[in-house]
């Protein structure tokens, strides 16, 4: 097949605008516009990123156990200190707009009771929610003060329908707790918003779990804090005006995996985001 040459494919006057576009579809360029998943770079499709234009940003429970009842000691599974972690938390959520509740040694009912009335507050004044746990733990669950309380029943309370204020916004969950008995040494390196249209959108939607370890391994942490959630605020404090959650926890991951020398973990994180989230009001600053 025989093509114009690029000069006279664009500049000749005798073809009217619909006869270049036929043309150009032909070779391979499209008439189409792109969707929104692939819009140019530096000029952002605002319907992929949360609305974050709330005056508050959202609530931030942080659920911390450092006691634990008689028949657990009893297990092995000991106290603990989390000041460090506590305090950084409660001032990088608090700089980034949230509402921060602190809820300490609580009992498995005392949580699920805690998780239950959240959801039923009235979260239309806020973007989000976030939850962050620090405790023990082992594979699927983490231990509240009396009892082991399974990972997956933080985000019950929030799912499909059940608390309609937060939906189709984000549901964010932070675990600080072993998942596993193994231990990673590493290897050595060589140095060389809602639409006013009705839809239907699935029931675990919008959520994020992102973990200090992966399935089966341990979590290390050092008197007053760890290394997950110390890192976590770092790289909150440092990105949350200008990078989105994601690009966040990769470089969670990234400090986590590379600064610690000793032992190693591999932090990790689950989303189920259906767009991009930034702690600052993206729209403003396009």
């Amino acid at each position: 097949m025989h093509f114009p040459e690029p000069q006279s494919f664009y500049n000749s006057e005798h073809w009217n605008n619909s006869e270049r576009m036929a043309e150009a579809d032909a070779i391979g360029f499209t008439s189409e516009k792109p969707d929104k998943m692939n819009s140019p770079l530096g000029k952002p499709d605002n319907s992929m990123v949360y609305n974050m234009n709330y005056k508050q940003k959202g609530l931030c429970l942080i659920l911390c156990m450092e006691t634990f009842h008689k028949d657990l000691k009893e297990k092995g599974v000991g106290a603990r200190n989390s000041k460090n972690d506590k305090k950084e938390l409660e001032s990088i959520f608090t700089e980034m707009g949230f509402e921060v509740r602190l809820e300490e040694n609580k009992t498995a009912d005392d949580i699920e009771n805690l998780l239950t009335d959240i959801a039923k507050e009235d979260h239309s004044g806020r973007g989000c929610f976030a939850c962050v746990v620090m405790s023990h733990g082992d594979k699927d669950f983490f231990y509240a003060s009396d009892q082991e309380y399974q990972i997956d029943a933080l985000a019950e309370p929030f799912r499909g329908e059940k608390c309609k204020s937060l939906f189709g916004k984000p549901k964010l969950f932070f675990i600080q707790a072993c998942r596993g008995n193994k231990v990673d040494s590493g290897v050595v390196k060589d140095a060389g918003d809602l639409t006013t249209t009705a839809c239907k959108i699935p029931t675990e939607c919008d959520f994020l779990y992102s973990y200090a370890t992966p399935l089966g391994y341990f979590a290390w942490k050092i008197p007053g804090e760890s290394w997950f959630i110390q890192s976590l605020c770092k790289m909150l404090k440092e990105n949350w005006q200008k990078r989105d959650l994601l690009q966040i926890l990769t470089r969670v991951n990234h400090k986590v995996a590379y600064d610690y020398n000793k032992k190693k973990q591999m932090p990790c994180f689950l989303s189920l985001l259906t767009k991009e989230l930034y702690f600052f009001h993206k729209t403003d600053q396009d």
